[in-house]
């Protein structure tokens, strides 16, 4: 299934193009999304009229499946029609969630990395490229700050003595984040390096959202999207002083050389004004901008295609599934997949995914193959798509309960 978003890119700038290192807002727009009311039936007729007729009771839509996850979660599972990957993709890729797996798409076989704990107790959240290699956050289920490990090989090495929240990476370093404490809320956002040197002070409502060779990128303002969208700028990773305003919205992805930001997608105003803008870091430039279908909004972070043509994120329907119910009323998510030189927007089909509930994404180097993880509470799935077939392939089934999708990382 395959749509052309209206009037497809428009470039102000000349035409130039990592994948959100860490720290992305894990829903972009949770208060962008349309809530469906059910239809009140009409007004019977008078009571006792020979001809009054009730109107129908739709039925209530069955719960929908889930299953136990780590961490006393209840995992919300993805509705799938699946067929076995039937092509080679010559890819591998690092799966997190219950410790760190690396599983190879042509064979399905899955190779523990040894060194990280792999329990129902911890849950690997992040795998950051960083400086030529991969960093590891392992957290525990009790919500305390994590532990950082480094990948050499199939065995992971602890690199942070100290606890640490968030990290976020680059191509020359890896950053710690240190968010402030509720109790001290006006305390700044700091971004220690974790090769050693100087930190970094960001105001305390900072949100890091890459680290390019253009400079930090950062949001800054207000913490709920439903109380605006924040300024988006470039600061000088040696001082934390702005280098150029890039605009104000929320961020939906980044790579090396450009950030897509969301306009104004709040509730009740998912229509065709919710607009996804190409903005280059160096220079500021508008380089597209993309308009969603109607009544649908980015249900999540995108990861960017390496070439910097494509951009897999989540979309929220327009309307909730009436055949199963969350108990929430958002509605529930396709993966789609924007391509930024021309507007089409294709939607990966055979898969759905309830509110709130997200899935790990990532591409193969050359772009067409889309991986992405999934949980299903206690195991978790690794699927991969490319346009032209009808539903998802089955790559790897991952034992192991997990709280939410694994983070995916491709390394071949």
């Amino acid at each position: 299934m395959s749509d052309v978003l209206e009037g497809g890119p428009r470039r102000s700038g000349p035409p130039r193009w990592v994948w959100l290192a860490a720290g992305v807002l894990a829903v972009v727009a949770a208060g962008g999304y349309v809530v469906v009311r059910p239809d009140h039936p009409g007004t019977p007729a008078a009571e006792g009229s020979p001809t009054s007729v009730l109107a129908p009771t739709a039925p209530s839509p069955a719960p929908w499946p889930s299953s136990a996850g780590a961490c006393g979660t209840t995992a919300y599972r993805p509705l799938m029609s699946l067929q076995p990957l039937a092509e080679r993709t010559g890819v591998r890729v690092l799966v997190g969630g219950y410790g760190v797996r690396l599983v190879d798409t042509d064979t399905g076989t899955v190779r523990p990395v040894g060194g990280i704990p792999a329990d129902a107790q911890h849950v690997i959240g992040e795998l950051v490229p960083a400086a030529a290699a991969v960093y590891v956050l392992s957290a525990p289920c009790d919500g305390g700050a994590g532990r950082v490990y480094r990948l050499e090989g199939r065995t992971a090495h602890l690199v942070a003595s100290a606890p640490v929240s968030d990290l976020l990476g680059g191509m020359a370093r890896v950053w710690a984040v240190d968010y402030p404490d509720s109790a001290a809320p006006n305390n700044p956002v700091v971004l220690r390096p974790l090769g050693g040197g100087r930190s970094l002070t960001l105001p305390p409502q900072a949100y890091p959202v890459a680290d390019t060779s253009a400079g930090v990128v950062i949001a800054v303002g207000p913490v709920h999207p439903t109380s605006g969208p924040p300024h988006v700028v470039v600061v000088d990773p040696g001082t934390a002083r702005p280098v150029r305003t890039l605009g104000v919205g929320q961020p939906l992805a980044t790579d090396a050389t450009q950030v897509l930001l969301l306009g104004q997608c709040d509730q009740g105003e998912a229509t065709a004004s919710c607009t996804v803008t190409r903005i280059d870091l160096r220079t500021g430039q508008v380089r597209g901008r993309y308009r969603l279908p109607s009544g649908r909004v980015p249900a999540s972070s995108g990861s960017v295609s390496r070439d910097g043509r494509r951009v897999a994120f989540q979309l929220a329907r327009a309307t909730s599934d009436t055949h199963f119910d969350t108990g929430h009323p958002l509605p529930p998510s396709d993966v789609v997949v924007l391509h930024l030189d021309t507007g089409r927007l294709d939607v990966v089909p055979g898969l759905e995914l309830a509110p709130k509930t997200a899935a790990g994404l990532g591409f193969a180097n050359d772009g067409g193959w889309v991986f992405a993880t999934v949980s299903d509470g206690d195991h978790a799935h690794v699927l991969a798509w490319r346009p032209g077939l009808g539903s998802p392939q089955a790559v790897a089934r991952l034992a192991g309960p997990v709280a939410w999708a694994p983070p995916l990382l491709l390394v071949a």
